[in-house]
C-alpha cells in the first residue's frame, strides 16, 4: 500500500481506528483527518520509492566480489 491520503484510505484508518478503540487496544479516541498529516506521508511515500529504486537498479549490477576475482592478473 502506497501511503496517501485519498479519502478512502482514510476512511480505512478511521473504520480501523475506530475498531481498535472499542477493542480497548487504545486508550484515548482522536481525528484521523487531524493526525495524517500530508508532510510524513510525503516523506514516507519518498523513502519507500528511493529504496525501491535502490533496490531495482543495484540488482542489476554484477556482484563486486565476481568482478575482484575476474580482474585479478595472474603474476
Amino acid at each position: 500500500m502506497v501511503p496517501n491520503l485519498s479519502p478512502q484510505n482514510l476512511v480505512s484508518v478511521e473504520i480501523g481506528k475506530d475498531f481498535m478503540l472499542s477493542h480497548g487496544y487504545l486508550k484515548n479516541d482522536f481525528d484521523v483527518k487531524k493526525w495524517a498529516a500530508p508532510e510524513f506521508l510525503e516523506k514516507a511515500a519518498k523513502e519507500l520509492l528511493e529504496e525501491r529504486w535502490k533496490k531495482e537498479t543495484t540488482a542489476k549490477l554484477p556482484d563486486a566480489t565476481e568482478l575482484l576475482k575476474s580482474s585479478q592478473r595472474v603474476g
